[in-house]
């Protein structure tokens, strides 16, 4: 037995020999992995504080170079000390002397123009206004003295085609003018305005498409207008498709029953002679049911605000067109008339070669002259904005000149 139990202590010892090692060699094992990380960890924060310390001194060394850039730069510019004056700086020379000295002159004077009384500057203003030989030694430009001759020529009337500026416009001396006094004959009375010359005087009337809605015809009446001019169709401006008004009928009836007196127009687009003839027969062949104690009017406008089939005429076909229109509505038995604008009867036609037919002529009323178109007309539609009892919103309101002695 003893043999046995020494056997076993020296196995005892071994294996605790054995676990001291296996300790002791985990121990550092595990020593040294905290001491790598340790030194790890040391050189990564030297490393960032050696970038940090180098951007910091890229940074000052940016910040001393762009003062130095700008103080080479100030000092180029003359800014900080320096001893010069505004003499000693060439770019003043750049102003005219004569402008320094009229300056200074101008500065001088002020005070003394600052004591003069308004009573006086307002007498010298009309004296020197009034003073012939004043006016006289007024020197214009040659475009101002053109400018000026054609205003008060009687020769030339200024007025503006589609897209185009002013301009001004020969007035045929062997056409025939108009000889409405609109100076001392035109009144306005209660926002209506009216005409009366010797014989000639006028009737008040409204030209109504569809969109001006339902009308109550008799409030129209009752308001003191005398007719109606309806339209009955209209020539798509694009498309070339005619079309008759929405409210022509219904506008019919209800005028010539509350006791109007009736007339009608149509809205042009033809661009050849068949097309302008078609649009005289849907006219006519629309009245049939209808008579009509007003004339039959073709409406030539432009397109302001957009292409239009209508915008490469010249003024020569545009006038023989609506003449065309003219004598085919006269074949029929009726009176014809060409509506236009006072610039497009001007600027986009020859209303000299008109053959006698009526004109019906828009333009805004100015209280100062009336209307300055120079030709025959026989109606006037002097506002778009118009009022009138019956009606919503805004109507054109047209004068019909009558000469009351050939009635």
């Amino acid at each position: 037995m003893a043999g046995f139990f020494d056997n076993q202590d020296r196995e005892d010892r071994k294996a605790y020999k054995r676990a001291v090692v296996y300790f002791v060699a985990a121990s550092s094992l595990v020593m040294l992995l905290f001491l790598a990380i340790i030194y790890v960890n040391t050189k990564d924060k030297q490393a960032r504080e050696r970038a940090l310390a180098k951007q910091e001194q890229e940074e000052r060394e940016a910040r001393e170079a762009e003062l130095a850039k700008q103080k080479l730069e100030d000092e180029a510019l003359g800014i900080g000390e320096h001893n010069l004056t505004s003499e000693d700086l060439d770019f003043w020379d750049m102003y005219d002397k004569k402008e320094e000295e009229a300056r200074e002159a101008l500065s001088s004077n002020e005070a003394e123009r600052a004591r003069a009384a308004d009573d006086d500057k307002e007498k010298s203003v009309s004296e020197n206004r009034n003073n012939k030989d004043n006016e006289d030694k007024i020197e214009l430009t040659e475009e101002e003295k053109e400018e000026l001759r054609k205003s008060e020529d009687g020769k030339h009337i200024k007025a503006a085609a589609k897209g185009e500026d002013l301009k001004w416009y020969d007035i045929d001396e062997d056409a025939e003018r108009n000889t409405y006094d609109f100076k001392s004959a035109l009144s306005m009375d209660e926002e209506k305005l009216e005409y009366r010359q010797g014989t000639v005087s006028t009737r008040r009337g409204v030209d109504v498409s569809k969109y001006q809605g339902s009308i109550d015809w008799n409030k129209v009446k009752a308001a003191g207008y005398d007719f109606a001019m309806i339209r009955v169709g209209a020539r798509g401006y694009g498309s070339g498709n005619l079309v008759i008004d929405d409210n022509f009928v219904s506008y019919m009836m209800g005028a010539r029953s509350a006791g109007l007196d009736t007339g009608v127009y149509f809205f042009s687009q033809a661009i050849t002679e068949e097309e302008v003839v078609e649009e005289a027969n849907f006219t006519v062949g629309a009245l049939m049911n209808y008579g009509v104690t007003y004339p039959i009017a073709i409406d030539v406008e432009w397109i302001e605000d957009d292409k239009a089939r209508t915008d490469s005429l010249t003024a020569m076909e545009r006038t023989e067109l609506a003449v065309k229109f003219c004598d085919t509505v006269k074949a029929f038995g009726y009176t014809p008339m060409i509506y236009a604008s006072r610039d497009m009867l001007i600027a986009g036609m020859h209303p000299d070669l008109f053959e006698g037919y009526e004109v019906w002529l828009s333009d805004d009323y100015e209280p100062e002259d009336g209307t300055d178109y120079p030709y025959p007309f026989t109606m006037w539609q002097y506002t778009k904005k118009g009022r009138v009892d019956g009606i919503s919103g805004d109507v054109d309101i047209n004068l019909r000149f009558v000469n009351n002695k050939e009635k």
